[in-house]
């Protein structure tokens, strides 16, 4: 009896290994991680789990990350939910929908991380950065598929 339980318990920790985590970063840590000016197309999508419009983009950003993924290339999924949400809301959310790209949640101060994303933006999502080197364009608002497919294709 005990072999079993022990069993038990042991496939429920394994499994809870497995599941996803998600990352919490300031701004500087997020853009670190584009700065090295290399020749991969990042694209960075501001959104959150409360946001329509955020959530009806997402097949799109899932499908081309997927079809993407293999070349120079990195989708990121910036969650502006609130980190203490994570387990209760983001997490599930992310399982649900089967979310492959990248997913980090944001915690720092909007004040002062939404003028670096750009000065024209007021903070709304969804927003998406799209940066190759030198090359930098933000677009505000939501993108369909055929939009998030032409501006990737118009910078590779």
């Amino acid at each position: 009896m005990k072999a079993i339980y022990t069993l038990i318990l042991g496939l429920l920790l394994i499994g809870k290994c497995d599941s996803q985590s998600i990352e919490t970063v300031t701004y500087d840590q997020l853009e670190e991680r584009w700065s090295s000016k290399s020749d991969t197309l990042y694209v960075i999508n501001y959104w959150a789990t409360w946001c329509g419009p955020c959530v009806e983009e997402l097949p799109d950003f899932i499908a081309l990350n997927d079809e993407l993924k293999d070349g120079p290339f990195k989708m990121l999924l910036v969650s502006l939910d609130f980190p203490k949400m994570i387990e209760k809301r983001v997490l599930p959310f992310i399982e649900k929908k089967k979310i492959t790209p990248e997913v980090v949640l944001l915690d720092d101060n909007p004040n002062v991380w939404i003028n670096r994303v750009s000065k024209q933006w007021d903070g709304d999502i969804p927003v998406t950065q799209f940066i190759k080197g030198d090359y930098y364009d933000l677009h505000i608002g939501q993108l369909s598929h055929q939009e998030l497919k032409d501006k990737i294709n118009s910078i590779k």
